[in-house]
């Protein structure tokens, strides 16, 4: 495959460290402006960085928008009339919509929109995907190959679930790096040492994540294994729900799917490059 990465963070490099591991023999064009973004890049891997977004993409079967949403509609203007019906466009772009894109490129390209999370910097991640009717299914495994560089896929059907996904995986990291904070500070507080606690709570959600991703036994079942009735387990547990814990993270879930909503809202294009 030859594919260019618009935009040259945390995620791109990701993806690019899993797709030469997976296939040594992809050609990578990367397109930031930053100098730095370059040296590192090209010093970490065989690929070739532009300073110019439009040149880039020539030749390329692929192109991957990995920009801020503000800086996304700069990137467009440069690139759309240079973007040709073969190639295929995708996107990790949160809150933006293929119709928002496809507006922005003058080709009939195939757009693709995706949604990773940040264990995707560890191959751990978790990319929903949704396709326009534009694409082939060489198109789709193309996507998923690319994606799957940086853990599991999934695909949606309907577009506006992808930020329901934003919701649950995209931003679930957080919630789960608060909850570990939270466990270290309690520990802490009944008297443990913090180094202590910390790598209580660290490593609890480390085995717990890891048992629950590898055992074929749904995670409610796991939870009612270790509780035993009248234990400490079931005390905790029952404070929790009393406090409400499950309305709390629906809570929590629906206003980061909000917001993705609200990024699809049109946005004004930032001064400057793109970064």
């Amino acid at each position: 495959m030859n594919i260019a990465f618009i935009g040259g963070g945390n995620m791109a490099t990701a993806l690019i460290s899993g797709l030469y591991k997976s296939n040594p023999d992809t050609k990578i064009h990367v397109a930031d402006p930053n100098p730095e973004v370059k040296q590192r890049l090209e010093a970490q891997f065989p690929l070739t960085c532009f300073a110019d977004a439009t040149d880039a993409i020539d030749e390329m079967d692929m192109i991957v928008l990995a920009v801020k949403p503000q800086i996304l509609p700069l990137v467009l203007k440069q690139i759309g009339k240079r973007v040709s019906d073969q190639q295929l466009v995708i996107s990790i772009v949160a809150g933006i919509t293929v119709k928002q894109i496809s507006d922005g490129i003058d080709a009939a390209a195939a757009i693709i929109r995706t949604m990773p999370n940040t264990p995707a910097l560890l191959g751990l991640g978790i990319t929903g995907l949704y396709a326009d009717d534009l694409c082939s299914e060489q198109q789709k495994s193309q996507a998923r190959q690319l994606m799957s560089a940086a853990g599991e896929t999934v695909w949606l059907q309907d577009e506006s679930l992808i930020d329901v996904v934003t919701g649950v995986s995209g931003s679930g990291p957080a919630y789960f790096f608060y909850l570990i904070e939270a466990m270290r500070k309690a520990g802490t507080r009944l008297g443990l040492p913090p180094d202590v606690a910390a790598k209580l709570a660290l490593h609890t959600a480390y085995g717990a994540s890891a048992m629950a991703v590898k055992s074929n036994v749904d995670v409610s079942e796991l939870r009612q294994r270790v509780t035993s009735k009248g234990g400490t387990t079931q005390a905790a547990l029952e404070s929790l729900k009393n406090s409400g814990f499950e309305a709390l993270v629906d809570a929590a879930v629906s206003a980061a799917t909000e917001r993705g909503r609200e990024l699809s809202a049109p946005v004004t294009p930032a001064s400057g490059e793109q970064k």
